[in-house]
């Protein structure tokens, strides 16, 4: 992977809230290898990726980003299940937000250059899509490739007419040419830029073209991808991915940068991190870390911990990071997040949970009915179609009808030979018996 002058692809996975690794990489990216991520000719993603790829390309810088991914956590980390809280509707968050801030020629930005990731209703096939044709497409297909069925809602989304779900379900990693495509996961496993672990176990698992390695790891990062976490978590897998996309550099002869990350300056916002924080708020991690938390917890939680690792993390990053976690909350906020209210959510939460789930229940269909029609017709559409293929084959077959209908088919195959007419003698005798 060392030829530069090859037209590279980029492969985000679809993680929920582990895209802040995804982060990480893409800051790792432009501040050490500038010219790989400028020259790379396609994005490609499911899910949240996809969702990273359309902002990135979008012309919104990486701390805009980031603001953005922090405003989605703190909103989920407000109920207890996190996006599968029924009181969250993580769809129509997304989908205002792009409404809001995505630029009116959106689609002639991603068009060729974002590959999207989606999953078809109809026979469960995925569909891979790079062009659109209007700001409302890129919109819908970013909707359909984030939409989880049952948790977010049971009528799947629209694009161009056609019912699509999470990319995920189907191919979680797309790529159009593999020997060119560079793939980024926050699951350990093996791709190109992901978490490596040194162990022994050799058990891996494939699901929708993610590989990932059979561990207590894993498992962790699968819980974190729905339910709420702590904001340093999410800061310390940003950095995380940092240090992973810096290896991934330097193994393959990449790396443009080596050493201590160079200083950003104010730039463009399609090219640059926000150029809005002076030169003078640099961090020397190495006698400040005793001050940052966030450096405090990925030393922690990095064992091994090797102090050289201080000497690669981006500075500016950490700055970012620091500013958005450490932000005031309002006073609302701040009793929320209480121990003693926390606390006391959990004790509540059986006797809560169903009147909380009927009232966002009511509250959705109240939502819904101005698409009442045609989802209507959707709705009994699958529901036919799920029970001629799941629920016909498996209902058993009368016992009176099928020995009547063979018996009926073996009659109608077995030729009648007429009877032949009695001789005068035998008619005579028949008549003398009688």
């Amino acid at each position: 992977m060392s030829d530069r002058e090859r037209d590279w692809s980029l492969s985000f996975v679809g993680c929920g809230m582990l895209v802040f690794y995804h982060l990480g990489v893409t800051y790792c990216l432009y501040e050490r290898a500038p010219r790989l991520l400028r020259d790379v000719r396609t994005f490609c993603g499911s899910s949240s990726g996809a969702l990273h790829c359309a902002l990135f390309l979008a012309g919104f810088s990486l701390d805009q980003i980031a603001e953005f991914y922090m405003r989605l956590a703190k909103m989920i980390r407000k109920h207890n299940f996190g996006i599968l809280s029924p009181f969250i509707n993580v769809t129509n968050y997304i989908h205002t937000c792009l409404q809001k801030e995505l630029p009116a020629n959106i689609h002639q930005m991603v068009s060729g250059r974002l590959c999207i990731s989606m999953t078809r209703v109809s026979d469960g096939k995925n569909v891979l899509v790079s062009h659109f044709q209007s700001r409302e497409e890129v919109i819908d297909a970013l909707i359909c490739s984030s939409f989880i069925p049952l948790f977010f809602g049971f009528i799947p989304p629209t694009f161009r007419g056609e019912r699509y779900v999470d990319g995920v379900l189907s191919n979680n990693v797309p790529c159009l040419d593999p020997r060119t495509t560079i793939t980024v996961s926050p699951f350990y496993g093996e791709h190109d830029i992901c978490p490596r672990i040194q162990s022994t176990n050799f058990l891996q698992v494939e699901l929708s073209r993610l590989n990932m390695q059979v561990s207590l790891g894993n498992a962790y990062l699968t819980v974190r991808t729905f339910f709420s976490t702590p904001l340093k978590v999410l800061g310390e897998l940003c950095l995380r991915g940092y240090l992973d996309a810096y290896r991934f550099l330097e193994e393959n002869g990449m790396c443009e940068w080596p050493g201590p990350p160079p200083s950003l300056a104010s730039g463009k916002a399609d090219t640059a991190p926000s150029g809005d924080c002076p030169e003078s708020k640099s961090l020397d991690l190495k006698t400040q870390s005793q001050s940052n938390g966030l450096v405090e917890h990925l030393r922690a939680s990095m064992l091994p911990w090797d102090e050289s690792l201080l000497d690669i993390l981006s500075p500016r990053l950490i700055i970012v990071l620091e500013e958005i976690i450490n932000r005031p909350l309002d006073i609302l906020s701040r009793i929320h997040n209480s121990l003693p209210v926390r606390i006391l959510s959990y004790v509540t939460m059986p006797c809560v949970l169903p009147f909380q789930f009927s009232i966002a229940m009511i509250q959705r269909f109240v939502k819904w009915l101005p698409n009442s029609a045609s989802d209507i017709l959707w709705l009994k559409w699958a529901v036919s179609k799920a029970w001629s293929e799941v629920v016909a084959p498996l209902l058993p077959v009368p016992r009176c009808s099928a020995p009547a209908s063979r018996t009926q088919a073996s009659q109608a195959h077995i030729p009648r030979t007429p009877l032949a007419p009695l001789s005068p003698k035998a008619m005579v005798a028949h008549h003398g018996r009688s």
